[in-house]
């Protein structure tokens, strides 16, 4: 695969006067995103652009940080809503059996009966169980134009994973 940026947060808001942002982490442990440099930022669009994490801390539940794009309020807050994204080569590799949920993007996904739901544009994890965002294939596009969000559950959705063929197996139907 291909060492692009994965996806393992999100910017939030700005906080405070001095450019700091809000931090949405998608790691299974969210300090864990502060471990892997260098972090890159994608803008709904754009490109990834590499940036440093100058510093971090915890607030509230979560955390802020401040990167070197932003000094101000102002700078920060073109920033909300960007993708964290690391490199693959700076993840740690995976125990035997077990994936990054973030190499499922660009998989194709098959529904029930073989059927042919689409590809997975992205994960969404908001704490119970993550979401695959799959994108309807181009036969699919007449009779549904809104993404599929799949639940990722092995077993009683989640059948099979094949990052060599790049697919994913689901107990899903075009009606859901």
């Amino acid at each position: 695969m291909a060492d692009t940026p994965r996806q393992m947060g999100a910017l939030g808001s700005s906080f405070g006067v001095k450019g700091w942002m809000k931090v949405r982490s998608f790691t299974s442990q969210p300090e864990n995103l502060f471990d892997y440099s260098p972090w890159f930022i994608r803008q709904r669009g754009m490109e990834w652009r590499e940036v440093q994490v100058e510093e971090y801390r915890p607030h509230g539940n979560g955390f802020i940080v401040k990167l070197d794009v932003a000094s101000t309020p102002e700078e920060a807050k073109a920033y909300a809503g960007a993708e964290i994204g690391i490199r693959r080569s700076s993840l740690p590799p995976v125990p035997e059996g077990t994936i990054y949920l973030a190499d499922l993007v660009g998989c194709t996904v098959y529904g029930l009966e073989g059927v042919m739901l689409g590809k997975v544009s992205g994960i969404r994890d908001y704490g119970a169980a993550p979401i695959m965002v799959v994108s309807p294939s181009d036969h699919l596009a007449k009779e549904r134009n809104d993404d599929f969000l799949i639940p990722y559950v092995v077993g009683p959705i989640v059948k099979a994973v094949d990052l060599e063929a790049m697919t994913v197996e689901v107990e899903w139907g075009v009606d859901y």
